[in-house]
């Protein structure tokens, strides 16, 4: 059984009717925002190292919380690995699944676990251990109340109810790809999408930006977004990850755009995150810039980087 969410289109009527166990909207939000608070203290301890991408789920691999630079093939893994080891391992231990990998799980209860991915070594965060398990009863009894959402609903609902971890948000550089439907499926897209709808779905074909978009159909660019978001909503859109992958880098031709020498090792990280593996998000949180600011400077870089993309 796969707990791992791999579509965020799933239909917000529908979380607005979930109510069960006595948990109401306000309630569930109070709960995912106690998660985030959590996190954000184990981050800001650890935040010496290299950046810590933390998850909490439960032993049968439900997730509540993943930080935004974690990528979906890791958050898949940690998920598995949980639900089918979690007893193997006594309370108050921990697990390092993967050589490969700079990744601990900690079990802090039968009902918990926390994850930590870093970019760093593990000596630094082991030591941090006793730190972690300080909070083992707090998210024990917050994972406790949210076990009964189905394992789908999870994510979404940490994205919906807390500050930073919705990517609802449609960006200009953003691309999206039409699902491949049947032609009876096609012809009836006019009967859900209005005439500037259409002309904006019409349009998306999984190259263009949504910028491009808005230049070739002279619609404005809010109307552009909110007919993407409504082919989300609908199914009949995916967003393209994309994963930007430089080539070269020198000093000289960073100079060339104006760029101050002592930012050279900003770039020189940037270009060691730039690897063709990581999506525009996970970069941009890992350097802790805002997504839409990585853009323009990958733009400077012009020739040098080369753009892999992948439908989600």
């Amino acid at each position: 059984m796969n707990n791992f969410p791999y579509s965020r289109s799933w239909g917000l009527d529908k979380l607005r009717e979930l109510k069960k166990d006595g948990l109401d909207e306000k309630e569930k939000k109070k709960l995912f925002r106690k998660l985030e608070k959590i996190a954000q203290k184990i981050e800001s301890v650890i935040g010496t190292f290299p950046k810590a991408n933390i998850c909490i789920l439960n032993t049968q691999g439900k997730i509540f919380y993943c930080s935004r630079a974690q990528r979906r093939e890791i958050l898949e893994f940690i998920s598995n690995f949980v639900q089918k080891n979690h007893e193997s391992y006594p309370k108050g231990s921990y697990a390092i699944p993967r050589s490969d990998l700079s990744l601990i799980i900690w079990k802090l209860s039968d009902n918990a676990a926390i994850t930590i991915y870093t970019e760093g070594g593990l000596g630094a965060l082991l030591s941090k251990t006793p730190y972690i398990m300080h909070f083992s009863k707090r998210i024990d009894q917050i994972v406790v109340k949210l076990s009964y959402l189905p394992a789908e609903e999870c994510l979404m609902l940490y994205e919906k109810f807390t500050l930073d971890g919705s990517k609802s948000e449609i960006l200009q550089h953003e691309i999206f790809s039409p699902v491949f439907q049947t032609d009876e499926q096609k012809s009836k897209l006019s009967e859900v999408f209005n005439e500037v709808e259409m002309k904006v779905l019409n349009e998306i074909d999984g190259k263009k930006t949504v910028q491009e978009i808005v230049e070739k159909t002279g619609i404005p660019l809010e109307l552009v977004r909110k007919a993407i978001q409504r082919g989300i909503s609908q199914s009949t859109v995916k967003r393209v990850k994309q994963y930007p992958l430089i080539k070269r880098l020198d000093r000289g031709s960073l100079l060339l755009f104006g760029i101050d020498p002592s930012y050279i090792n900003f770039y020189k990280e940037l270009r060691r995150l730039c690897n063709g593996k990581r999506t525009l998000e996970e970069i941009a949180s890992l350097l802790e810039i805002p997504e839409t600011k990585l853009v323009n400077i990958l733009e400077r870089v012009g020739n040098s980087i080369e753009w892999l993309r992948e439908v989600e």
